[in-house]
């Protein structure tokens, strides 16, 4: 169902604000359609109206100040120079709109007091300063994002990607979300509660949708599982099952499955010392072989590659 009117984001660009975290919001809410319309209307202030310097060596001129905030549905806080100082220029406090925050845009939004008593992610490097800055929030420092339903926290500048995703998916479905992260060609399955280090498929929930069958796909990815047996497991034919899997997730469900299992092993390979042979049997591929084929058509590299570079014991 196409939305009356386009959902409207304010983004409050900061002295210092990072260039690339302040053009997610646009260029990746501003893809999603829905009947061919605008989904959403994105516009960026800064608190006076005046053109701002970025994190790069250019500055940017926006097109409001920052009472247009009153106007829209979400905020977005990209990280900005002075942020982890704990200060909340813009006023967030006791403000009714959604609240989404980019990387250190958590110190931010921490300091408003919108995440008292909630969970929160920042990146990974800044986790131990916002934890004794703001103790009093739950700090989840290994989550790519945090979805707190009114207030909503992203790590690193590709975890702000994936927030994105999920809050159009979570507005307007999977199907859009996914339109969105082809036209961008930004991969459609990270979900948040996990490391930040680790990607797996997002599970949305909601009735009438496949959220249960990929639930439970997912407690089964290291078995084979055939499209007769999940279809009877619903009680459903193989025809339904195809056919709202596809219109939901923009794939066929052996498609969302070999990536699945390509997620489940990149998350061992990255923190577990297993064995490519054993990590085939957990994610589900039988042979170390069809992992490899899996992987590199998916990844780009091998499963050792793919952990040389990325693995947790690589990054530290």
């Amino acid at each position: 169902m196409r939305p009356a009117t386009p959902h409207r984001i304010g983004v409050v660009a900061l002295p210092g604000v990072y260039a690339y975290e302040l053009g997610i919001a646009s260029r990746f809410f501003g893809a999603a359609a829905v009947d061919g319309r605008p989904a959403y209307e994105v516009v960026t202030c800064s608190l006076d109206g005046r053109p701002v310097t970025t994190s790069a060596d250019f500055s940017v001129t926006v097109a409001a100040d920052r009472s247009v905030l009153d106007e829209v549905d979400t905020i977005v806080v990209p990280p900005w120079d002075t942020a982890l100082d704990g200060a909340d220029p813009i006023g967030l406090a006791g403000r009714p709109q959604r609240v989404v925050s980019y990387c250190t845009g958590a110190f931010t939004v921490a300091a408003s007091g919108r995440l008292d008593g909630r969970a929160a992610t920042t990146h990974w490097r800044k986790a131990e300063r916002f934890r004794a800055a703001f103790p009093q929030v739950d700090l989840r420092p290994d989550a790519l994002f945090v979805d707190e339903g009114d207030v909503l926290t992203a790590a690193g500048a590709s975890a702000a990607i994936d927030l994105t995703l999920h809050i159009i998916a979570k507005d307007l479905g999977a199907a859009v979300a996914g339109d969105v992260s082809r036209a961008t060609l930004a991969p459609p399955h990270r979900g948040g509660g996990q490391s930040q280090f680790v990607a797996r498929p997002v599970v949305a929930e909601g009735p009438g949708t496949t959220s249960d069958v990929r639930a439970w796909l997912l407690d089964r990815l290291d078995r084979p599982v055939s499209l007769d047996e999940v279809a009877s497991a619903f009680g459903l034919s193989v025809r339904t099952i195809t056919r709202r899997f596809r219109a939901e997730t923009g794939v066929t469900l052996g498609d969302w499955l070999a990536q699945a299992r390509v997620e489940r092993a990149k998350e061992l390979l990255e923190t577990t010392d297993a064995g490519v042979d054993r990590v085939a049997d957990l994610a589900g591929f039988g042979t170390a072989a069809a992992l490899r084929k899996h992987f590199r058509d998916r990844v780009g590299l091998s499963p050792q590659q793919y952990r040389s570079r990325f693995s947790v014991r690589a990054l530290n």
